[in-house]
């Protein structure tokens, strides 16, 4: 059975137990992997123990020496890259920042989104949990849940946004200077001002710095906001994450310090960048196991003849999956929540009759105010009324040129 058909079962007992239409109330349970990796974080050393008057005892019969235990094997997992294979991660062209940023309605154009503001992402974790391989994901903060839940060997976290890799820079910065999800989370809020200003400087030079203090005094307390409600969220969905949990956190720093992980500025319309990520994967010999597109197609009102390349151009494992959300705001300020195995994906971006997101959710339940709306797409393409429609207008266009 393939991963998805697996993630698909658990996600639907979900749902099963809710009360609502399409949600989920009763929460994914809370083991995880292992750490595909050695820690990060040293061991304490043992408290010391009082000092006590030794007993008189008689000089022990000499004894052969007990045989020392074999030391333990290494643990197994990804570990730093070479430096050839960062040179292979970090060489790869980005695109240039587009003129004008889309949205989905009028009033959301030429936004920087800093911080996500899905809240029930929690949903998607027993379908990613511990596949490894490779992830590629838009957004800010989103891209670390998926991560620690993932555990993948390579993440590209790409955005069309410059803002959103610098936002990513700071967070590297906050992850190697904090020793635990608290200390992390506290560098955002306005206390620790000075300390993560100082951070910015020690690690580049004033150009750079001064970008960075730029994004960071901007939008510091909405991501602040952010990260307090994602961390309550998922406690109360009893969900691990690296917001919460040390182990998940070690694992993102860990990433980071063995840096396999590059945030870079990638249009999914233009070349350069998609390009360069597969390439950069196939080099690595590492599949891409996610891809978290967040609800950037609704963006689009075709779906443009690069992207479908892009995506077409990928190395996927056999059992990727899309992840995606499509704004419902107005019925429960939130979103609906899809997967799509990539194998489906492809086989609909390929048809001529597709032209955007909505004909391939076509099938999607109606929203609904409470729960998580949840929804899998695995549907034929050619059953879908897109599909229909097109044949019948060719069979008339067909008919017409006979005539």
């Amino acid at each position: 059975m393939s991963t998805v058909s697996l993630a698909r079962l658990v996600v639907l007992s979900l749902l099963a137990s809710s009360p609502s239409f399409g949600c989920a109330t009763q929460r994914a349970p809370t083991s995880t992997p292992p750490i595909a990796a050695a820690p990060t974080t040293t061991p304490e050393a043992p408290a010391p123990q009082p000092e006590t008057t030794e007993p008189e005892t008689t000089e022990p019969e000499a004894t052969e020496p007990a045989t020392p235990d074999p030391e333990p094997p290494a643990p197994e997992g990804p570990v730093a890259l070479t430096d050839e294979q960062v040179q292979i991660l970090l060489g790869t062209p980005e695109d240039s920042a587009p003129e004008h940023r889309g949205g989905v309605t009028k009033e959301r154009e030429d936004k920087h989104y800093l911080a996500g503001n899905e809240r029930s992402l929690e949903i998607f974790r027993p379908i990613i949990e511990g596949v490894g391989g490779g992830y590629v994901g838009v957004g800010t903060d989103q891209a670390y849940l998926f991560m620690s839940w993932a555990r993948p060997e390579i993440a590209w976290l790409i955005d069309y946004d410059p803002a959103v890799v610098e936002v990513h820079e700071i967070y590297r910065l906050f992850f190697q200077a904090a020793a635990t999800p608290e200390e992390f989370v506290a560098l955002w809020d306005k206390p620790a001002r000075e300390q993560a200003l100082a951070l910015f400087t020690n690690a580049h030079d004033e150009r750079r710095a001064k970008s960075l203090r730029r994004w960071y005094l901007g939008y510091r307390g909405w991501i602040h906001r952010r990260l307090v409600a994602v961390a309550r969220g998922m406690e109360k969905a009893e969900v691990p994450t690296y917001l919460t949990h040390q182990e998940h956190y070690d694992f993102i720093r860990q990433m980071l310090e063995q840096r396999r992980v590059r945030p870079m500025v990638v249009n999914l319309h233009d070349k350069k960048g998609m390009r360069g990520v597969a390439q950069a994967a196939q080099q690595l010999g590492v599949p891409i196991r996610v891809l978290y597109l967040s609800n950037a197609e609704e963006y689009w009102p075709r779906y443009p003849k690069q992207y479908r390349q892009n995506i077409a151009d990928l190395p996927f494992h056999e059992d990727a999956v899309v992840l995606r959300t499509l704004l419902i705001w107005q019925v429960n300020t939130d979103y609906r929540y899809n997967v799509q195995p990539v194998a489906n994906y492809l086989q609909w971006l390929a048809q001529p009759y597709i032209d955007d997101v909505y004909d391939i959710t076509h099938g999607r339940p109606k929203a609904q105010a409470e729960g998580i709306n949840f929804f899998e797409t695995t549907t034929d393409p050619e059953q879908s009324p897109s599909a229909k429609r097109w044949h019948k207008a060719q069979a008339e266009k067909d008919a017409g040129a006979a005539g």
